[in-house]
């Protein structure tokens, strides 16, 4: 094998594999803001009366803190495209300001489901409800 064809099959094998992480990288972004919005229709399922799993409730609220803590990590620059918007790179600091945000109601959730209140629980569930729709509004694709 010549040197040009080995350098051009090296060349076309690394676009090849940039493209696949790049694509890994949506693909797995969207998987895990689609678990988000699993647990966010099972809360509102349990909140609504539609099932009679409010047992539930604490282990759905638990799991959406835990990805609101791993959401950061779901944006690097290599993952543009899908349904995020580039203002996502392009306003890095507000795009922080909603994700801190949707952690922090996360985190409200999750003690109000802990608590069993009900009261605590519409006003968190309200709170993350607004947290992503604050995200939603500027930095994804509908």
């Amino acid at each position: 094998m010549n040197n040009r064809f080995a350098t051009t099959a090296l060349s076309a094998c690394l676009v090849a594999v940039a493209v696949s992480a790049s694509e890994g990288e949506v693909n797995y972004r969207q998987h895990t803001m689609s678990a988000v919005g699993g647990h966010m229709r099972a809360i509102v399922d349990i909140i609504r009366g539609d099932v009679s799993h409010t047992d539930h409730l604490a282990t759905h609220a638990g799991a959406m803190a835990d990805l609101a803590e791993i959401a950061p990590t779901l944006f690097p620059e290599s993952s543009k495209g899908g349904d995020a918007l580039d203002a996502i790179w392009e306003n890095p600091e507000d795009f922080q300001s909603k994700l801190d945000a949707f952690k922090e109601a996360a985190q409200t959730l999750k003690a109000a489901a802990e608590s069993g209140d009900a009261g605590e629980i519409g006003m968190a569930f309200r709170g993350i409800g607004q947290a992503c729709k604050g995200c939603h509004d500027n930095y994804r694709a509908e």
